[in-house]
């Protein structure tokens, strides 16, 4: 009976330990599949959130890009504003500083010049050069010097100075002629600036009070202001014409000139007329027309022909006088010839 129970009980123990087995197996089966389903879940909802994201992402990089463009596009606006405005800056100061250049006063090396000689000294501001095979008369511009040897006027103070001056450093002298704009004047002379050895002739006398500035016309203005300011300094040294007073500032007339004049004019016209009334009674040319006064113009002109002009000619008023006649006969016999108007 004893081993009876004890078969029984190792078979109920044989039973659940094969059943406790069985079990086991069919958990382990049991887990691995819910192990298994687990991991499909996570795997689908990983790849779900990644998508998800992905998808956010792939949203917002459009977006970021977008406002990164925008920013960029803002940016090089803004750049290309300020460029513009630089630009436009450095343009206008670049047209404002070639404007103040062109309205200052010309350097001496912008106009050509040409090589002459100096042939003849008239006086302090009037020359002949040669050049070219043919002379020309030149007359200094924007400068004036007192008179030496006007037909009918006294000799000036300071007159014989300048005109010696002139002759001392420029007859017979290569110079630089820089022709003026008109390049003559009615006379038919040329206009210009005079250079010796580099420095400009019409400035030194200035500068060495033998000149004043004047017959100042426009366009003929190139070098004004700086002539200006070297007659300044001449004037505030009180050298030369400047240390007369009121003399340059008066066109070079003083109480004694022009005395002098009023009895060179008359003194001129008595031995005029006694020249006219031998010559009426030597010659049996064309009476001879007489005036009334000394104004009768002499000019020279600048092929070096005499002629001279009546007070009712057609050139008279343009006529700058080299001379002064009482009559005609005075002027032929001075080998001047009428003019033909």
């Amino acid at each position: 009976m004893k081993m009876y129970y004890e078969e029984q009980v190792i078979d109920i123990l044989g039973k659940f330990e094969r059943g406790t087995i069985m079990m086991i197996k069919r958990w382990k089966q049991k887990g691995a599949l819910f192990l298994c389903i687990i991991a499909c879940i996570w795997v689908i909802t990983g790849c779900s959130t990644n998508s998800s994201q992905s998808d956010e992402k792939s949203t917002d990089t459009p977006k970021q890009e977008s406002v990164q463009s925008k920013e960029k596009e803002s940016e090089s606006a803004s750049n290309s504003y300020k460029s513009d405005n630089l630009t436009t800056k450095t343009t206008k100061n670049t047209t404002e500083q070639t404007n103040k250049s062109t309205s200052q006063t010309a350097t001496k090396s912008d106009y050509p010049r040409f090589n002459a000689k100096v042939i003849h000294v008239a006086d302090g501001d009037t020359v002949t050069i040669a050049f070219n095979g043919k002379e020309e008369k030149v007359r200094l511009l924007l400068v004036d010097t007192p008179e030496s040897v006007h037909p009918s006027k006294p000799v000036q103070p300071y007159g014989v100075e300048s005109s010696n001056f002139t002759k001392k450093s420029l007859d017979g002298r290569n110079v630089e002629v820089e022709l003026g704009n008109p390049e003559r004047d009615k006379y038919g002379r040329l206009l210009a600036y005079l250079y010796i050895d580099g420095k400009m002739y019409n400035e030194t006398l200035l500068e060495k009070g033998y000149a004043r500035v004047a017959y100042v016309y426009v366009p003929n203005t190139r070098y004004v202001d700086e002539f200006r300011d070297i007659q300044d300094k001449a004037r505030a040294k009180g050298i030369g014409i400047w240390s007369i007073e009121n003399y340059a500032d008066n066109n070079f007339e003083t109480t004694n000139t022009q005395k002098s004049t009023s009895s060179s004019v008359s003194n001129r016209s008595k031995a005029s007329s006694s020249s006219s009334s031998s010559s009426q009674s030597t010659s049996n040319t064309s009476p001879s027309v007489n005036s009334g006064s000394c104004n009768i113009k002499g000019n020279i002109s600048s092929s070096g022909e005499k002629i001279y002009h009546m007070p009712d000619g057609a050139y008279y008023d343009r006529t700058k006088e080299e001379q002064m006649f009482c009559s005609t006969s005075e002027a032929e016999a001075a080998g001047f010839r009428p003019s033909m108007r």
